[in-house]
């Protein structure tokens, strides 16, 4: 009489329990990214004109994921500039 394969049913148990922790790591980082966002998701494929404006967006609000609706910026944002001073070289 040929054995049959048994499977080790002792295992499926500790693979339940790390499947589950996998997937609870990955929602509760999905929950966290959305909370820091505001509600929005991830941003991805963000290019170099995004990153301009995400800086733009930090220096009128004090955080990069959210903006104004006003049509003229505030008083402080006249002198916060985006541009590093250059500094003089003496010749």
């Amino acid at each position: 009489m040929a054995q049959r394969f048994q499977a080790p049913v002792e295992a499926l148990s500790s693979l339940g329990v790390i499947g589950l922790l996998g997937l609870a790591t990955v929602f509760g980082l999905t929950q966290w990214q959305s909370f820091q966002n505001y509600g929005k998701a991830k941003r991805f494929s963000v290019d170099k004109w995004d990153r301009y404006m995400m800086e733009r967006d930090s220096r009128l609000t004090g955080n990069v994921n959210r903006q104004r609706c006003e049509t003229e910026a505030p008083k402080a944002f006249s002198t916060n500039s985006a541009w590093p001073l250059e500094k003089p070289t003496i010749q």
